[in-house]
């Protein structure tokens, strides 16, 4: 009979056992699962959440990330700042997205995390990256730089009339490192007081030191002739030649003349003067520099170095042989070598005078005896071109431009070795110039009443002998040298 009372007892305390372990699961379940509100203890951005739904915590922390942005940031260097605040630098934030987030984490989070702080007395920190705008970092890098930086100077070869071949020393140079200068920026949005972050700046040294270049010897030279009293295309021409003056190409590194020069522009200082457009010559932003890129290309071929990319004019131009031209034209065509020695190239131009030399120097033991030729292998004869031009009187004529012909050529280089005998020959391309056609405006046709031609028409003679043939057999060489000399030196290619 007791027995009995005790199994009974025995199953009540399980059944109720179980009903209450039933109860704190569904309790616990709704509790953890089906609620809509964030557990006790919770931050997002060091801001607690505990106790809130979604939308409540959207609203505040709305206005919390709002006095984030509002965070002063100080960058500094010596006696230079720059003040900005990290709502600037950084990309905005989507409360949503970083609400909806967080949300799916803390339905992840263990139960048995949740049950341990029931209380609240932990504080379970969400802490959503800090996105800063690429953009703005560079153009503070850039800006930053123009302020801060300074670029290095390489020492230079100059010629001195008592001392002969002299080095200038150089001059090391220093520039912002943004990088590491943004190492130090937050990388989490949470509470933060005002920022004070120092500049990085890195010493840059040159390219290449005096050691180097006491070692180094003239490997080639070569010149052109310009009109010194072409004002605007001279000034370009100077330009684009110090623009290359003192670079250093190091073993195994290719020479952009375009990247080295930069963008021919009136913003950056090149003047109008005439280039080749579309087969004739008129007036263009940098006309002149293409003289520079042929004059470093001979140079380049002197000392044997490896040409990467060249082309030749669409038309002929008089301050170099056909054949062993390079123009250039910004964003299209470059010329570009590489340096296939083991040791550095330094390029040295001078202009003076009406000439324009370019002397690469480097170490002796890669000096070679060259030599250069070009042929013609067809002349393509111009034409005389007329065209009526209603500006002109009746029977004016006017001489646009005179015509000179053009080419088929073919270049070459010669290599000799130590006994002065050929090593190597190689043709260098096969270039296509075209004919300038000689161009005449010539002033409108009189018309002429029909009866007046009528009565001219009966007093002309009618014995055919006095009537003078036209020379169908005429010879002239149309392709004289003072009309191809007199045009093709007002450009030079593309510009």
């Amino acid at each position: 009979m007791i027995s009995g009372k005790i199994k009974r007892g025995l199953v009540y305390v399980l059944i109720v056992t179980a009903g209450i372990t039933a109860a704190l699961v569904l309790y616990f379940y709704q509790f953890f699962h089906q609620t809509d509100h964030f557990l006790p203890g919770v931050a997002i951005a060091s801001v607690p959440v505990g106790g809130l739904d979604r939308n409540e915590a959207i609203s505040y922390l709305e206005g919390h990330w709002n006095d984030l942005y509002q965070t002063p940031v100080t960058f500094y260097y010596q006696d230079f700042n720059y003040d900005t605040t990290i709502g600037k630098l950084s990309e905005k934030v989507s409360i949503d997205q970083v609400i909806d987030e967080i949300w799916r984490q803390e339905q992840a989070r263990s139960i048995r995390s949740k049950l341990l702080n029931l209380d609240g007395s932990k504080e379970i920190s969400y802490v959503p990256p800090i996105e800063y705008n690429q953009s703005v970092l560079e153009k503070l890098g850039e800006d930053w730089n123009e302020q801060l930086g300074q670029p290095p100077v390489n020492p230079q070869l100059e010629v001195d009339q008592n001392l002969g071949l002299i080095i200038v020393p150089g001059k090391e140079g220093r520039r912002v490192n943004i990088e590491a200068t943004w190492e130090q920026m937050p990388v989490q949005w949470t509470s933060m007081e005002q920022l004070k972050i120092p500049i990085i700046i890195d010493n840059v040294y040159p390219s290449i030191s005096e050691e180097d270049l006491k070692v180094m010897g003239e490997l080639s030279t070569y010149s052109t002739w310009y009109n010194s009293g072409e004002v605007d295309r001279t000034h370009n021409l100077v330009k684009a030649a110090l623009a290359i003056n003192g670079q250093v190409v190091q073993p195994g590194e290719v020479f952009s003349f375009n990247k080295t020069v930069g963008a021919r522009t009136f913003e950056t200082g090149y003047r109008d003067a005439m280039v080749i457009v579309s087969g004739k010559f008129e007036p263009g932003v940098g006309g002149g520099i293409c003289q520079v890129s042929s004059t470093l290309y001979n140079a380049v071929l002197l000392a044997d170095l490896e040409v990467v990319e060249r082309h030749n004019h669409s038309l002929a131009v008089a301050y170099i042989p056909v054949g062993l031209d390079a123009t250039v034209a910004w964003g299209i065509q470059d010329f570009q070598f590489r340096n296939n020695t083991g040791h550095p190239i330094y390029i040295r131009t001078t202009t003076g005078s009406g000439k324009l030399t370019i002397t690469l120097y480097g170490h002796l033991s890669n000096k070679k005896r060259v030599e250069l030729s070009s042929v013609i292998d067809k002349v393509i004869p111009f034409e005389e071109i007329r065209q009526e031009d209603p500006a002109l009187n009746p029977g004016e004529e006017k001489v646009e431009h005179k015509g000179f012909p053009g080419y088929v050529a073919r270049s070459f280089k010669l290599v000799y070795d130590e006994n002065g005998e050929v090593a190597q020959r190689t043709q260098l391309a096969t270039d296509y110039y075209k004919p300038l056609h000689t161009l005449i405006y010539t002033g409108p046709r009189l018309d002429i009443p029909k009866d007046l031609l009528e009565i001219g028409n009966e007093e002309m003679p009618n014995d055919d002998q006095n009537i003078p043939e036209k020379d169908n057999n005429d010879s002239t060489d149309h392709s004289n040298e003072e009309g191809f000399s007199d045009l093709a030196d007002l450009g030079e290619g593309n510009e």
